[in-house]
């Protein structure tokens, strides 16, 4: 049996009963988050844009645009809200990039359309999300082969949102097989397009991309039925790994389930790269009570293999989202970093430019790292004007809201309250935690969409 026969064949038979209770745990806090950051991602021009170009498109009125009420077909809602929910870049991260946003949008349009529950979501959830996972861990695809340019979430995320669909649609192991061999073809983003509209894009187009290769396997459309360990399938081509055994990593599948450890909750709405750095920086700032106007300079190191952080001086909102310096400064002058902290006019402020120009940035080498990609942590060194000199590394697997370090359910809904009231009335944010807190206890997707997460 070969590995994508036995993707297939274990998709079909995990059950939710298979599933350990800590991830079922782990995933509902991460979708119950994601709601919240799609609304909040409705306020932004990247979501007035892809609304109007949906409305545009027509369809069915099979599911929901969250936020407006709009109704649409379920693959145009499934590309808006996904990519409304990575607008911000306020969602989850962890494993192969941004697993829940590339996931359950379009679990929440198709759920919607055929009259699921949140059981079956969180069913189909953890199933995509252990696939993606799973071809991750086997590769080392994020951390060793983003330097090809390729962005995870959009090259992982398409077998894990076709997983999910798959399991949702409850295909059989061959329909299921054809819509992995499609999701394989769909696979497609680089990095070039980060601190654009285009990154958010990615997460709708995979959410996009999960259902339709569901939808058309589920009707019989044909593809390729070795995705994962053709000569020329998805592996060996996109990834561009043609040596690791698949099928040693489809055997271990759910052996045991990585959900649980894999997921972080974002603090900040920018790139996580940047979340241990402020980690430390507020950490510093807490201990040793100090303002921008107390710090002589500062400075900042990354890998010398970083390949998200890509703009040193950034001039838009969206650029700061992937500049360290920007978000070490803007940390530093107004001790927070929130959605208001990612504005053409907040980085043109006079004070965020002085700090700026006291921030410096520092590679390290291949030899520093031990011949490591990836640093363990993001070392800061700030010098303050009375001469001392602080420093500190929060390791990048322990930031707050990591599983070793987590935020807890009451900070996760505070942030869900305060992205969902972008959008709703205060009454509206109570029904909608009450609704969403528990993903799991929604009779009805398309009711609970409807009747709290609308206008």
């Amino acid at each position: 049996m070969g590995a994508t026969e036995m993707v297939a064949k274990w998709i079909v038979d995990t059950t939710y009963e298979d599933i350990p209770p800590d991830a079922i745990r782990v995933a509902n806090e991460s979708c119950f988050d994601l709601v919240g950051v799609i609304l909040a991602g409705s306020t932004q021009k990247v979501g007035d844009i892809i609304r109007s170009y949906a409305g545009d498109l027509g369809g069915n009125e099979e599911a929901t645009i969250l936020a407006t009420g709009e109704r649409t077909s379920v693959l145009n809602a499934a590309l808006v809200n996904g990519t409304m929910g990575h607008a911000l870049d306020y969602d989850d991260f962890g494993g192969f990039g941004h697993p829940t946003v590339a996931i359950f949008p379009a679990l929440m349009a198709l759920g919607e359309s055929i009259g699921a529950t949140g059981r079956d979501l969180m069913e189909a959830y953890v199933v995509g999300c252990e696939v993606g996972l799973a071809v991750d861990y086997a590769t080392h695809y994020h951390t060793h082969q983003m330097h090809r340019g390729f962005h995870s979430t959009a090259i992982l995320g398409r077998l894990a949102a076709a997983a999910a669909c798959a399991k949702l649609l409850k295909l059989d192991e061959q329909q299921t097989t054809m819509a992995l061999g499609m999701a394989g073809s769909m696979a497609g983003g680089v990095i070039h397009n980060f601190g654009t509209m285009t990154k958010p894009l990615h997460a709708g187009m995979t959410c996009r991309d999960g259902v339709m290769a569901a939808q058309l396997a589920q009707r019989g459309f044909t593809a390729g039925d070795q995705i994962l360990e053709h000569p020329v399938g998805f592996t060996a081509t996109v990834i561009g790994d043609e040596d690791t055994d698949l099928s040693a990593a489809a055997d271990k599948l759910g052996k045991p389930f990585r959900v649980q450890d894999a997921l972080m909750i974002k603090k900040y709405p920018s790139c996580g790269g940047n979340h241990a750095m402020l980690d430390s920086v507020f950490g510093l700032m807490r201990e040793y009570e100090f303002g921008y106007e107390d710090v002589a300079n500062a400075e900042v190191v990354q890998s010398y293999a970083s390949t998200v952080m890509l703009y040193e001086e950034p001039e838009t909102d969206l650029k700061g989202k992937f500049s360290a310096k920007y978000n070490m400064a803007a940390a530093l002058v107004d001790g927070e970093i929130g959605i208001d902290t990612f504005t053409d006019e907040k980085i043109a402020e006079s004070d965020v430019q002085d700090m700026m120009d006291r921030v410096r940035l520092r590679v390290q080498s291949k030899w520093e790292l031990g011949g490591s990609e990836v640093s363990k942590g993001v070392p800061i060194r700030i010098t303050l004007k009375d001469g001392r000199v602080i420093e500190h590394e929060t390791p990048r697997g322990e930031i707050l809201g990591s599983q070793v370090n987590p935020w807890g359910m009451d900070n996760i809904t505070g942030k869900f309250r305060e992205n969902v009231g972008l959008v709703l009335s205060d009454d509206r944010v109570d029904d909608a935690v009450r609704q969403w807190q528990d993903v799991t206890r929604v009779s009805d997707v398309g009711e609970a969409i409807r009747g709290t997460l609308v206008r």
